[in-house]
């Protein structure tokens, strides 16, 4: 009786989950800015950008303000193209809150992806998100795939819409790992510089800010965890619209 409760629980947070993530196809389709032929420039990684460059975060654009209304916690969009990777983010004053949260507030299995709250500011360094790991493959549910070294160079980078940018980042590692992992490191300072944890992570020379995407395992190991890193190569230009919602199979 308490393993059907979990299944029809189970079955009824992912019937919402695509739900809503419909609802979020409407709304990013709704504003979908005119299309430009102008193709963004890649920095190579001999050429990175400065932190000094990004985007300050401000939520003027159409698309940010519809995500803050519907959430006033959103800070950006998650996408891994030819994946399930797409979706918002929300940050809380905690990293308890969208465990067990959608991003439309309701109570849900599956939560949200989040960033650690920690991540707040401007010139990050680093940025952590979490999601579960969900069994269809929501959510970061796909993050085990890049296990394969294959299905790693089939889809290398990572993108963050943010104030209106496409921010990219380019994936340099994808391992198993645990939660006592230094790749968890937020704090540095002259005896912890940035610099040597990057070259701690195998990030490529020059790097000056890295994504983390982290997970667990399984509901058997409480301490295991799948991390994706990239390094940031190109902060974007504003008026780009490539970030939606969409399921892939």
């Amino acid at each position: 009786m308490i393993l059907t409760s979990v299944l029809i629980v189970n079955l009824v947070d992912l019937r919402t989950h695509w739900t809503k993530q419909g609802l979020l196809q409407e709304i990013a389709e709704s504003l979908e800015p005119p299309e430009t032929d102008r193709e963004t420039p890649q920095r190579p990684y001999s050429d990175p950008p400065s932190r000094q460059d990004a985007p300050v975060i401000s939520y003027a654009s159409p698309f940010d303000a519809e995500m803050l209304d519907i959430n006033p916690d959103y800070v950006c969009w998650v996408k891994i193209e030819g994946t399930n990777v797409d979706y918002p983010v929300v940050r809380a004053d905690d990293n308890e809150k969208y465990l067990n949260t959608s991003f439309f507030g309701e109570r849900s299995g599956l939560g949200a992806l989040f960033m650690d709250y920690r991540c707040a500011g401007e010139n990050l360094p680093h940025i952590i998100i979490y999601g579960h790991n969900a069994r269809n493959g929501a959510l970061f549910g796909g993050l085990r795939r890049f296990l394969s070294e294959r299905y790693l160079k089939e889809h290398p980078t990572v993108t963050l819409r943010v104030n209106d940018r496409i921010v990219r980042y380019e994936i340099f590692s994808a391992r198993e790992t645990t939660v006592a992992d230094p790749a968890y490191d937020l704090d540095f300072d002259a005896a912890n510089s940035f610099d040597a944890f990057a070259e701690r992570c195998g990030a490529p020379d020059g790097t000056v800010q890295i994504l983390t995407l982290s997970t667990c395992v399984s509901a058997g190991n409480n301490n295991a965890r799948v991390i994706l890193q990239g390094a940031l190569v190109d902060y974007g230009e504003t008026g780009e619209r490539d970030i939606g919602p969409q399921r892939v199979e």
